[in-house]
């Protein structure tokens, strides 16, 4: 592999390489331990802090003793437990859909399903059943800044993947036009991970409505902590699920675990469990996660005061930057974003907080545009006032210092 190890010498010259910083004990809570040496980790998508929760780490606990710590086969074989079945027929509760299907990864649940619901017709062939009577191929409108996972599903849907404007409805809707003669599929993060932003979700449904398109909703980032009772962007914006919406989500934010969800019909995640090849050809997801994620759906339904709680941490933050002359973007999700666009002076202003004793690393290309390097703050409902404080004080202090405000 002598060209790797070359470009990985290339890369390591010119200081291109993410630091990966080793914690001795949680990452999820707002303190954790680095290299012998306790730092605010202000970085954790933890948001309503239940990753170490003592009910759900009890769930946990209990389950191992029973289940053991592993599914040891993927779901259609033996890794399907009545810990699985549960979990599914909750979320599906939750997000107020017909059945749901879950995951090993969020990431799984993009790429599977974009490319199944995409190869469908193809699928039907290979099957020798006939094909349905709309049998249009399958274009998928992906708004430019989703992620990568759903980047990633458009590659595999064997059909055409077209970016449109970021959240530019216009922009969208001439897409459509151009593609009248295929089955639109629009898919959009509905709180956008490196901006912190929502999506106009309802025009997205009106133009889908006009144009006979299904819509995709990835709303990892907004389960649990968006709408009256945390049900997500839909929710946020006081919109019903129709049968044209797709819900996507994960449990590894929110509710401190692992795994993702596609939450739609019965017919829809029956053909995702022989269609999506990330769910048929993977392990399943620990029945001892499973337990897990129900009891931190317990405590979320049963303590909002937790989602109130991320949102006026997060209000708290955003107020005290502008205050300090930061230029702060997003919509009133946990997501902050500073923008800082210099390579450089964005892993310096990184560096300098990470000395202070504040973890809020340095997001650069490829996980963002080029030129758009940023300081990237999640908060978290466990945050203190006290430790809030020590970040923005970090902030005016290093950033006095950079020349950045």
């Amino acid at each position: 592999m002598r060209a790797v190890s070359e470009f990985m010498e290339l890369v390591r010259s010119a200081g291109a390489l993410p630091p990966e910083h080793v914690m001795q004990g949680p990452s999820s809570e707002p303190v954790a331990v680095i290299d012998g040496r306790e730092v605010l980790v202000f970085c954790s998508s933890n948001y309503l802090g239940l990753a170490t929760h003592p009910e759900v780490k009890a769930a946990v606990a209990e389950a191992v003793m029973e289940y053991g710590v592993g599914a040891n086969g993927s779901r259609l074989i033996s890794g399907t437990t009545d810990l699985h079945v549960a979990l599914e027929r909750q979320t599906a509760l939750f997000k107020g859909t017909e059945s749901a299907i879950a995951f090993p990864t969020g990431y799984m649940v993009n790429s599977g399903t974009i490319a199944a619901l995409a190869y469908l017709p193809y699928f039907a062939r290979m099957a020798g059943l006939p094909v349905c009577s709309d049998e249009r191929r399958t274009v998928v409108l992906s708004d430019e800044l989703n992620h990568a996972s759903i980047v990633e599903g458009g590659q595999l849907a064997r059909g055409p993947f077209v970016h449109y404007a970021h959240s530019d409805l216009d922009a969208l809707e001439v897409k459509l036009r151009e593609h009248r003669d295929k089955r639109p599929l629009i898919v959009t993060d509905g709180v956008f991970s490196m901006d912190g932003d929502i999506a106009p979700l309802p025009g997205i449904l009106e133009l889908a409505a006009e144009y006979g398109a299904t819509v995709l909703v990835d709303d990892a980032h907004a389960t649990g902590v968006l709408g009256r009772t945390g049900r997500g962007t839909l929710e946020y914006f006081g919109l019903e699920a129709g049968d044209n919406v797709l819900h996507m989500g994960t449990y590894s934010k929110s509710y401190g675990s692992m795994g993702g969800f596609l939450a739609a019909d019965l017919a829809t995640t029956d053909y995702l469990r022989v269609a999506a090849r990330p769910y048929m050809f993977s392990g399943a997801m620990p029945p001892c996660l499973a337990a897990g994620i129900l009891a931190a759906m317990r405590v979320a339904e049963r303590e909002p005061q937790r989602r109130v709680q991320v949102l006026r941490n997060r209000d708290y933050i955003v107020y005290g930057l502008q205050q300090i002359g930061f230029d702060v973007p997003g919509a009133g999700t946990p997501i902050i974003p500073i923008v800082i666009g210099d390579d450089e002076a964005g892993m310096a202003l990184s560096a300098g907080l990470l000395e202070r004793g504040l973890w809020v690393p340095c997001i650069r290309w490829p996980a963002v545009g080029r030129g758009q390097s940023r300081l990237r703050i999640t908060i978290t409902a466990i945050h203190e006032r006290e430790q809030l404080d020590r970040l923005l004080e970090g902030f005016a202090e290093v950033g006095s210092a950079l020349g950045l405000v």
